[in-house]
């Protein structure tokens, strides 16, 4: 499925910049808040987000955008434990256009999700369980790596022909292994992000 979206962003990436129509960027800024039973959401808490886009066609209904998102969080969950996480988001997006209300922009999203973490174990008493498989340190630090299909909806509204302000939902269920895996609680990253952009 990685592979399948990968090739899929790479084609609509060179299918736009073949084509002759004007080239439209969006980068934006959001405050990502996590939402829902799962661990995000007792363990880390949303810092900022970055958004970039490119739309590489346009049609009366709807406007297909490439576009990569980076959403950064702080740990809190244990005392004295410093670091965070970064969520990667590589997908593509199709905004709807709405004739009788132009600046209003709903959405939806599919890509793929990149879970990052790293925290400063050093001198701390840091217990990771008994998980299968099993996870250690490096060095004095924690670091790991997981990642899942991301998918969501959202609106964005025009308040000028460059700006628009925006809120997302999105999802992104993990392909973890070993005892984690089929619980949700571990599985699941659900955001709700809201944010400001501009149109280029």
């Amino acid at each position: 499925m990685k592979k399948l979206i990968s090739c899929l962003l790479l084609l609509c990436f060179y299918v736009g910049m073949a084509q002759n129509n004007e080239r439209k960027f969006d980068i934006g800024f959001h405050y990502p808040l996590s939402t829902g039973d799962n661990f995000m959401v007792f363990a880390y808490d949303g810092l900022l987000g970055l958004d970039l886009r490119y739309q590489f066609a346009d049609t009366k209904l709807i406007s297909p955008k490439i576009a990569f998102t980076a959403d950064y969080f702080i740990y809190n969950f244990v005392e004295g434990i410093n670091g965070g996480a970064l969520v990667l988001k590589p997908r593509i997006i199709g905004e709807f256009n709405i004739k009788k209300f132009a600046r209003l922009k709903p959405f939806v999203l599919l890509g793929y999700g990149f879970f990052e973490t790293s925290l400063n174990t050093a001198n701390r008493n840091f217990s990771f369980g008994s998980p299968n498989p099993t996870i250690e340190p490096n060095g004095e630090r924690f670091t790991d790596s997981q990642n899942g299909i991301n998918w969501g909806f959202g609106a964005a509204y025009d308040a000028s022909e460059s700006f628009y302000i925006e809120v997302t939902a999105d999802f992104i269920k993990l392909d973890l292994d070993g005892d984690t895996s089929g619980n949700r609680y571990n599985e699941n990253i659900h955001t709700v992000s809201f944010g400001v952009g501009f149109r280029f």
